[in-house]
């Protein structure tokens, strides 16, 4: 694989400097995607087990939602209770080797080096993102008020998302407001409880909201200032996600007491 081939082009790059983001379609393999998924469901199972089990950590309630830990990862649960399903789960990818290996694919980390300006990167993040059907939406926000604690690099970071399945308005695909990033990180909302501040008052920036609504195997590189947000999933279908953000390399994970360099080989 020609590494230097996958690396952003000076157009991707342009447009990541004026709308904060650029894509590539279907850049994943059906074959490939079927053995994502399975590994998403292999993954969600083992925290759906987990939770199960009498000794595990209670659930840590902040204003609406739900969070524990289990399995090594943050789970961030569904709303609905009845949906028994996670939100997202973060890290993720130690819980299936499908991922492990999926975090050093150079079609995944090779356009951000360019961005992120070093010859080495390592892991920051990586979290997966499943919304089944009548899954909730989630506030309009960015990342780098949530990473700012703990990111060693907060500038070098970018977020690049697999898309598992085909993503849509109708199953809660992302939306993205292009140029957002450049007002930097922005106010959250105000008596909103304790989430409240890290939802952006998206009252306070200019910019129309797009859909992300890209087919499946595609990947989407943004900035951590980029406001995004997704609605509900009104299909029956999955809307599934993979998620890695890269840094410099030789950085700690992201509170975590360890590094994960990314394996720069073909």
């Amino acid at each position: 694989m020609n590494i230097e081939a996958l690396e952003a082009t000076p157009a991707e790059l342009k447009q990541y400097e004026e709308q904060g983001f650029f894509y590539r379609t279907r850049v994943f393999s059906d074959a490939e995607l079927a053995q994502l998924r399975e590994g998403a469901e292999n993954i969600h199972a083992k925290i759906i087990a987990e939770a199960k089990r009498e000794d595990v950590p209670p659930c840590d309630r902040v204003d609406n939602q739900r969070y524990q830990s289990l399995c090594g990862s943050t789970v961030k649960w569904e709303w609905d209770k009845n949906l028994e399903a996670v939100r997202s789960m973060e890290p993720a990818c130690h819980l299936d080797s499908r991922f492990e290996a999926l975090v050093d694919d150079p079609r995944l980390w090779a356009p951000t080096r360019k961005i992120v300006g070093t010859p080495e990167l390592s892991v920051f993040s990586d979290k997966l993102n499943v919304k089944r059907p009548g899954g909730a939406p989630f506030p309009w926000h960015q990342e780098s008020p949530y990473w700012a604690y703990g990111a060693e690099a907060l500038d070098k970071l970018v977020s690049v998302l697999l898309y598992l399945d085909d993503a849509n308005k109708e199953n809660g695909c992302l939306w993205v407001i292009p140029g957002s990033h450049k007002h930097g990180v922005l106010q959250g909302l105000k008596n909103r409880g304790v989430l409240g501040a890290l939802y952006t008052d998206v009252d306070l920036i200019d910019g129309e909201a797009m859909p992300a609504d890209f087919p499946a195997g595609s990947v989407l590189y943004f900035h951590p200032d980029l406001v995004h947000g997704s609605q509900s999933n009104r299909s029956n279908t999955n809307r599934r996600v993979f998620v890695v953000a890269y840094q410099p390399g030789g950085l700690h994970r992201w509170r975590l007491n360890k590094k994960r360099q990314v394996k720069m080989t073909s």
